[in-house]
């Protein structure tokens, strides 16, 4: 589209200020994003866009325009805001902010209420940079991951179409009053999970044991405190899977867990047991014990992650089905014969 001389002009002298700020913003959030395990997203505004904007009329001059940069951080849930913002304020000079919430709005009305953090370069790195880059104020949303996708799904929909269409307009804040909902039941989990009717579930109630017995074993000193899993949920899973490929019968495992639980839990307290090991894994512990041929399980049907741990602590070295390290021994036999 054409755009007035007046603004190519002035976006012109401004562009590259705009990409050394990207440029800084790219290597000082991106990385952070990436740690904190976020996704970050940038764009510098398209003339052509911003010809449009400052055609509406809001934007009394220039120097209001906050932004011809800007980037996003998506976070899973608000709980994560916080940090976020203390990150931007030791990285940047903070402007202003406008905290979702704080705006305006009948209890009817759903629309964009994401964070907007306004900042510019640091004294410090503007000084390093060219003139005037200390001036260029730009914008930071911190959007929750559904409140992103909202707004990405939602905008191309609605406001690049060529017609204004109330039905779009309808629904997208229909979808946002959804997101929100969304957020809130996040927010609250543990407080909206208690009002959920509850049905049994015998293998729910199965796991929830293993994770009870073996959390009771460590809070006794039975099993070294350093063996606790990283996700007790999906320990759980794992024994559960052990268990039904020696149990057929889909109603006889809760029991078969059972029994595996206290033979487990009565070899391991009795005063002839081994020290426990203070490497390997929790589940690795498990697998030992129904390794012997004269506990309740088998491993005949259970594809077991061979290790030296296993052989020392538990003299497992001949395994019916044991996981093979095909496609990684390969790249290494590669890498050795390049050498």
């Amino acid at each position: 589209m054409p755009v007035p001389q007046s603004i190519s002009n002035t976006y012109s002298q401004v562009e590259p200020l705009l990409k050394a700020i990207s440029e800084y913003a790219e290597q000082t959030l991106r990385t952070y994003s990436d740690r904190s395990g976020y996704l970050f997203f940038d764009r510098i505004k398209k003339v052509e866009s911003l010809s449009e904007k400052l055609e509406g009329g809001r934007i009394a001059k220039w120097s209001d325009i906050d932004d011809l940069y800007a980037c996003t951080i998506v976070i899973p849930t608000t709980s994560h805001e916080p940090g976020v913002i203390r990150k931007l304020d030791a990285c940047f000079e903070r402007v202003s902010m406008r905290s979702r919430g704080t705006a305006k709005k009948a209890p009817e009305v759903f629309r964009f209420d994401t964070t907007r953090y306004y900042a510019r370069l640091s004294e410090g790195a503007a000084a390093e940079r060219a003139p005037g880059i200390g001036s260029v104020t730009f914008e930071v949303q911190i959007a929750t991951a559904f409140e992103y996708a909202w707004s990405t799904v939602t905008h191309d929909l609605v406001y690049k179409g060529d017609r204004v269409d109330w039905k779009k307009q309808r629904l997208a804040a229909q979808l946002k009053a959804a997101v929100e909902q969304i957020e809130m039941i996040i927010g609250a989990f543990d407080q909206v999970s208690g009002a959920v009717p509850e049905s049994e579930w015998p293998e729910i109630d199965a796991k929830d044991s293993i994770v009870e017995r073996f959390q009771e074993l460590i809070a006794d000193g039975v099993i070294a405190s350093n063996l606790t899993p990283v996700s007790w949920r999906r320990f759980a899973d794992n024994v559960f899977a052990l268990v039904a490929s020696y149990t057929s019968n889909n109603h006889a495992r809760p029991v078969a867990v059972n029994s595996l639980l206290s033979e487990f839990a009565t070899a391991w307290r009795q005063p002839s047991a081994p020290p426990c090991p203070e490497s390997g894994s929790l589940f690795q512990m498990v697998l030992g014990h129904v390794s012997k041929s004269d506990t309740v399980g088998s491993l005949d049907r259970y594809t077991v992650v061979n290790s030296v741990e296993m052989r020392d602590f538990y003299n497992l070295e001949n395994v019916r089905r044991e996981f093979e390290f095909d496609s990684a021994r390969h790249d290494t036999d590669a890498e050795d014969q390049s050498f």
